[in-house]
């Protein structure tokens, strides 16, 4: 096995830096040494965006904004439910915009029960979308706890055997079996969706009073240590998403702290969190 395959492909969310602009966020991760960058536009999770502000020019402005502070982006983050009636639409937005960021992956959800059936049966038009920008459509099982096509790893093959297209493939987050599917075990699904997964979202997360709150890696409920460990020997790519200023109710629903978190703390748990991530690498 390779040193390159050993290290995978590591990037960090810009999730972590929500109420910040991206003139502060680049320069900010790369004070923090990262040079992979994930581009997150997550309904919910950051400020409120449209699928206007997603426009080419915008796209190519950022990317160049990250060349400036030696990034790359591979992945971009744009979840929406892909059996709504206009998923076409807005699929094909965020496919521009992520080509325009330099990216080859959009990484969202795959539809809610409810909208599943219209989600199968626009799915040869959303692999079009994606085939025309170069793209590939990454699945994630969500955190809502609402049905999803794709709730935990016993979910996947199946949806793929649906959707039969190259187009799609898995981003697996562990971090949200916890609020999602509270009575699975976390590790022990991630790890099983490891051979279907092509990238990971790595979270740590933690139960408190008011429901799940995220911190840095190795401080929540879940061990991420295996998971990473085996993420790095099979050379599967995984991004540090770590949405500090996020939490999510007792029902799983997501709400935002009032403040912007510190760009000092963000930055100091960004910094840990890929030590964290080092000393594991350390043990291979």
């Amino acid at each position: 096995m390779s040193n390159e395959t050993l290290t995978s492909y590591m990037s960090v969310s810009t999730a972590a830096y929500d109420g910040y602009g991206f003139h502060e966020i680049f320069p900010s991760l790369a004070r923090c040494g990262v040079k992979q960058v994930e581009v997150a536009f997550i309904e919910g999770y950051v400020e409120a965006f449209s699928d206007d502000d997603l426009t080419t020019t915008y796209g190519r402005e950022l990317q160049e904004e990250m060349r400036r502070n030696g990034q790359e982006c591979r992945y971009f983050s744009g979840h929406i439910d892909l059996g709504e009636s206009n998923a076409c639409q807005r699929l094909e937005a965020r496919c521009r915009f992520s080509s325009a960021l330099g990216a080859s992956n959009v990484i969202t959800n795959a539809a809610s029960i409810v909208s599943s059936k219209t989600f199968l049966a626009q799915a040869n038009d959303l692999a079009a979308i994606a085939r025309h920008y170069g793209m590939r459509i990454l699945l994630e099982n969500p955190g809502n706890r609402v049905p999803n096509l794709i709730d935990h790893s016993a979910h996947i093959a199946a949806v793929l055997g649906k959707l039969q297209a190259p187009e799609f493939g898995i981003n697996f987050d562990m971090g949200n079996l916890l609020s999602h599917c509270p009575d699975l075990d976390p590790l022990a699904d991630a790890l099983a969706a490891v051979p279907l997964g092509d990238h990971f979202h790595i979270k740590s997360c933690a139960k408190v009073d008011e429901g799940i709150a995220f911190t840095p890696l190795g401080e929540g409920d879940v061990d991420e240590a295996p998971l990473i460990r085996k993420l790095k020997k099979e050379g599967i790519p995984f991004s540090l998403e770590l949405p500090f200023r996020l939490r999510r109710d007792r029902d799983a629903k997501p709400w935002r702290l009032e403040s912007t978190v510190p760009m000092k703390e963000i930055e100091e748990n960004i910094i840990r969190s890929i030590g964290r991530v080092n000393n594991i690498k350390s043990e291979l």
